[in-house]
């Protein structure tokens, strides 16, 4: 009997899997982006529009819209809980009821319970983070970003043996074609901004033109949203921008969080190390907190065995002489929660971070 990952795999038309491969990033920023993209694969707009729907329809995708940078955006942590594992379901449901966990994953580990927390501010960050061990009544691991090495959580599939690849200058001519973009890069006001993102954290809406949908909601116009974005883009505050999809629904099930317990004086040079192997798909460096806490540098190898990532571990440990540092494997074996991160309250308009509206 298939399981639902592989079932939904074969489900997947090539058209959805060359809209996957190829717009997880560089997604059209146009009047008519499922235009453009439609005329990248040679396809039709409706037929772009029917693909996407469906992908959300079969679960696949979290958002077609932004990864912010964490440190840019607000303030983030990753976060753990040692919860006694007859209760791990009952821990994880609290962690859940706040909109400010975005991930919430149960690892292998003492450390069982793994969650991403983010806020307009360290200080909306600190005041979650102790709501949550007061509800919970268990003391939380946290452990901020300190330098990031490596993000790349784009994920390439090829089912049905259709991989049509878009360079960039087929990009640019299509966006070009299907575009009203004006030069004159006149952006949103402050209080425009924040509604702004609080509207793409939780995605594009699947229709013909969906900037000019938001523009409507900011009583602005769909080149004003569109010039912000591309300026969000471009000062760093948005990493990519395009389709977020849900790994496991891909076939992606082995979910390996590797943590190594690095001397400060090599962590830059490991780091480097990893984010230049092609199995990596994230590497941070993050603080230790001991005595119950030893590692400080963290990696993620996203695999669809478990075999398969341990072998790809073995080789990343050869091959950059890494056996002498002492390191720990927690997979993840249940997804509690994943969505995309909110930084901006709703209600708010002052939490945009200063030195990132013009």
């Amino acid at each position: 009997m298939l399981n639902k990952s592989t079932a939904i795999m074969l489900e997947l038309s090539a058209l959805q899997q060359n809209i996957i491969n190829n717009f997880q990033k560089d997604f059209p920023l146009c009047e008519q982006p499922y235009q453009a993209i439609a005329q990248l694969l040679d396809s039709s707009e409706q037929q772009v529009l029917e693909a996407i729907e469906d992908l959300n329809q079969l679960g696949v995708l979290s958002r077609v819209g932004p990864v912010f940078d964490h440190k840019k955006a607000g303030a983030s942590t990753l976060a753990a809980i040692a919860a006694p594992p007859e209760q791990i379901d009952k821990i994880a449901g609290i962690v859940n009821q706040f909109e400010q966990v975005n991930h919430n994953y149960a690892r292998e580990h003492d450390y069982n319970l793994w969650f991403v927390v983010t806020a307009s501010d360290p200080m909306a960050l600190a005041e979650t983070l102790q709501e949550i061990e007061l509800l919970t009544g268990l003391p939380i691991l946290v452990l901020p970003m300190e330098a990031s090495y490596h993000i790349d959580l784009g994920f390439k599939i090829n089912f049905s043996g259709s991989d049509e690849k878009i360079t960039k200058k087929q990009r640019v001519k299509s966006v070009k074609l299907a575009s009203t973009f004006i030069e004159n890069k006149v952006c949103l006001n402050q209080d425009q901004q924040t509604l702004l993102r609080g509207i793409i954290e939780k995605g594009l809406p699947t229709q013909t033109k969906p900037y000019a949908e938001i523009a409507d909601k900011l009583s602005g116009t769909s080149t004003q949203v569109i010039n912000q974005i591309e300026q969000w883009q471009n000062n760093g505050l948005i990493r990519r921008f395009g389709l977020v999809v849900k790994h496991r629904k891909l076939g992606f099930n082995a979910n390996a969080m590797v943590v190594w317990d690095i001397p400060a004086d090599k962590v830059d040079e490991v780091g480097e190390l990893l984010s230049l192997c092609d199995a990596v798909t994230l590497c941070y460096q993050r603080p230790r907190q001991l005595p119950e806490w030893n590692y400080n540098l963290f990696s993620m190898i996203h695999g669809q065995d478990r075999d398969t990532v341990l072998q790809q571990l073995a080789d990343i440990v050869e091959q950059n002489g890494l056996t002498g540092f002492k390191r720990d494997v927690l997979f993840s074996y249940k997804l509690f929660k994943q969505c995309g991160g909110q930084y901006v309250q709703p209600g708010c308009t002052e939490q945009l971070p200063k030195g990132l509206s013009l």
